[in-house]
């Protein structure tokens, strides 16, 4: 009897018997993991390389370090008999996938479709089995974490070897969303502990907290997300906004800066021909003089050579005549001589060498009118620039002195001495007994500009104070304790620093401009009718926020009672 030894039918065979569930192809080189299943040695190697983690491709087993693979020898030969008994059907044959140029390749194939099922596109789960480009996953599965293609579900479908695996519709990330102790999928949310629960720990563990849904939290949260979102927004509005302030304003910077320079040279050209000019004039009233001078000293000189001449000449005649012995002769003679000219008084007679005494300085007087009045148009021009920081001050009668009456528009201050007890009460805020009271706004910041009408006023105080200076008892008025102010008193203009400086001025001001740059710690004063600077305190303020002060200050023998008035500023 001839022996025939067993041939494997391919048709008695199970094509997912021999098939890896990686490449969907007959076994090459076949390996298994620990956890017993088998793949294409290649396929694996390259699944861990591109993953870059050591997980079973089918039950997502983790493993620290990459196994020892083996090709199973076994499954190899089968493997391979299994090949050689299909050879007839690999042109699209039952149990192999067709590829681009093979005879069983389909236009729906090179289109986007394999015949396992339809490449995952954008928005699509793709299969986290697939090597390369990956088919769309049609289920996710709770046992082995991960979504699936058609093709790489079968083993995780009711099989004879393996139990029915929880499936589910295909969920991206899925490994992320279970519950790694029940393995049931995160449908609850803890607002105790922050964090998302499956039910069966919200049974548990988290029984007492308070538990929502997830769709409930997560629109509680996405609206706040979106709040937040529209308050950044409109906050990188408003950043872009003053970004673009700032850059314009240093455009404007640099064009302001220009036009500076440009008003510097000619303003010091203009001096340069006022200095020039200046002293042409010396140089020609001196050389004049000496001129003058010089000639009138000529004319003296030559009377005198003349007088002198005719002196030497009677001289020299009476010389020969007094030569003559004989007596006859000599009585002679004597009548015959001209008459001696009439000497003069020379007496008081001089020239004066000193002609220039007080040449020089009427010279540099006149130089320095002529600056004086050069700062004069400076001054309005510097005027004219601070006006456009006016601020509009109202002044606050919760600050007022009990004397002191301020109008119901805010902006008039007056002394009524019968005033005195009209105010029950004396809060903090008050001025007691200094006759003050402080503009209702303060300032922290920024430049500001204001004027104050002071022409009916023989006495007045105005000024900044520290919003925290002293305001009860007797009070310093000086930088040290948080004033910067200018008075007028008997007649008399004084800076209130800590040594009072006395301020010269031709004529009272009529009204007066104040002027505070929070930033550059600068308070200055102005004399709007002459525009000419009255005096500037320099200071650092920090964030320190200040007050326009005012005081009418007490009337005398029926004089100042006008009131101090806030005006609108005009610009000029």
């Amino acid at each position: 009897m001839t022996t025939q030894s067993p041939v494997v039918s391919a048709r008695t065979l199970s094509e997912e018997q021999f098939q890896c569930s990686i490449c969907l192809e007959v076994f090459v080189e076949p390996v298994s993991t620990p956890c017993g299943h088998s793949f294409c040695k290649a396929c694996l190697q390259g699944y861990w390389d591109h993953s870059k983690k050591f997980l079973c491709p089918m039950c997502k087993k983790s493993y620290s370090k990459r196994p020892e693979l083996s090709v199973n020898r076994v499954l190899a030969e089968i493997a391979t008999q299994f090949q050689g008994l299909s050879v007839l059907e690999v042109s699209g044959g039952e149990g192999f996938p067709a590829t681009a140029g093979s005879p069983g390749a389909s236009p729906a194939t090179l289109k986007g479709k394999s015949k396992t099922g339809d490449f995952a596109q954008e928005g699509d789960i793709p299969c986290d089995s697939c090597i390369g480009r990956k088919l769309k996953a049609v289920k996710s599965c709770l046992n082995c974490p991960g979504s699936f293609c058609e093709t790489h579900l079968r083993p995780h479908r009711k099989v004879k070897t393996l139990q029915s695996h929880r499936l589910m519709p295909a969920v991206a990330h899925l490994e992320d969303k279970l519950c790694r102790r029940h393995e049931r999928l995160l449908e609850a949310y803890c607002r105790n502990d922050y964090i998302c629960v499956c039910p069966e720990c919200a049974e548990t563990s988290h029984k007492t907290h308070d538990i929502v849904s997830i769709e409930r939290e997560w629109k509680k949260k996405m609206s706040q997300v979106n709040k937040r979102r529209s308050e950044i927004k409109h906050l990188m509005k408003e950043r872009a906004k003053k970004l673009d302030e700032i850059k314009q304003s240093i455009k404007v910077i640099k064009s302001s800066s220009q036009k500076e320079l440009e008003e510097s040279w000619q303003v010091y050209a203009e001096l340069q021909k006022v200095l020039e000019r200046s002293q042409a004039e010396l140089v020609e009233a001196i050389t004049g003089r000496q001129r003058q001078a010089e000639e009138q000293g000529r004319e003296l000189a030559h009377s005198l050579e003349h007088e002198l001449g005719l002196l030497k000449r009677r001289s020299n005649e009476l010389e020969a005549l007094a030569l003559t012995q004989d007596r006859v002769l000599f009585l002679q003679l004597l009548p015959t001589l001209p008459p001696p000219p009439e000497p003069s008084d020379w007496s008081a007679v001089s020239v004066n060498t000193d002609l220039y005494l007080g040449t020089i300085r009427k010279s540099v007087n006149s130089l320095v009118d002529k600056f004086q009045d050069e700062l004069k148009k400076l001054h309005g021009k510097e005027l004219g620039k601070l006006q456009n920081y006016t601020n509009e001050i109202i002044l606050d009668p919760a600050t007022a002195q009990r004397n002191l009456t301020v109008s119901e528009d805010g902006r008039q201050v007056r002394y009524e001495e019968h005033r005195g007890g009209m105010h029950s009460s004396d809060s903090p805020r008050r001025f007691s007994p200094a006759l003050f009271v402080l503009g209702r706004e303060g300032m922290s910041s920024g430049r500001h500009y204001w004027e104050v009408e002071v022409s009916r006023k023989t006495s007045w105080t105005l000024g900044v104070a520290r919003a925290t200076a002293r305001r009860k008892g007797e009070i310093r008025l000086n930088p040290e304790c948080g004033f910067w102010c200018l008075w007028l008193r008997d007649g008399k203009f004084k800076a209130l620093t800590t040594n009072r400086v006395t301020l010269e001025l031709p004529a009272p001001p009529q009204k007066v401009g104040i002027f505070l740059d929070h930033e550059a710690g600068r308070v200055s004063f102005y004399d709007v009718k002459a525009r000419t600077h009255l005096h500037t305190f320099h200071t650092v303020f920090n964030a320190e926020t200040v007050h326009p002060i005012f005081s009418p200050c007490p009337n005398h023998d029926g004089k100042n009672g006008a009131p101090l008035a806030l005006t609108t500023v005009k610009h000029g």
